[in-house]
């Protein structure tokens, strides 16, 4: 199952990828529940160990960014539920980013958590449910870029 959403930021491409860095936000923005421990290394290499709960339903899983440039992440995620993210970014004005996530939801292999995983994959492959998750990370980027543009100006004044 493949799920893909586009929007524009208000920020810099730099604030952007900072914050796809900061993968302990996960939590913040995403639909799911959870934590994410265990965050080795930024960038390409980084690997973070997660576990997020679904009703009653704990899973857990280890991400690893296998690339990164300037514009690109790309994420695979291994566990309970398995996936890829692929995140393009491009500038679009000085100030202003186009992200494009792409991420496609792999089958689970063991077939005791495979009905329980299908069923949430379905949910959050949901495009209105990504959609939020995209529209709350839009913001808090947004938030840090609005943030930083204030500690500039407030800076330049003292």
């Amino acid at each position: 199952m493949i799920v893909e959403q586009m929007t524009i930021i208000e920020a810099p491409l730099d604030i952007v990828m900072q914050t796809m860095l900061a993968v302990e936000t996960i939590p913040t923005w995403a639909t799911v529940k959870g934590f994410i421990y265990n965050v080795q290394g930024r960038g390409p290499g980084m690997s973070y160990d997660w576990q997020f709960k679904v009703n009653d339903m704990n899973f857990t899983g280890h991400s690893k960014v296998i690339e990164q440039t300037t514009d690109t992440m790309i994420t695979e995620t291994t566990g309970d539920i398995a996936s890829l993210w692929t995140i393009k970014l491009s500038s679009s004005g000085r100030h202003n980013t186009l992200l494009r996530a792409v991420v496609e939801y792999i089958p689970p292999q063991n077939a005791f958590v495979e009905v329980l995983a299908d069923l949430v994959i379905q949910r959050y492959a949901n495009p209105d449910v990504a959609h939020e998750n995209i529209e709350r990370f839009k913001n808090l980027v947004e938030e840090r870029a609005d943030l930083g543009a204030k500690q500039v100006v407030g800076s330049k004044q003292g």
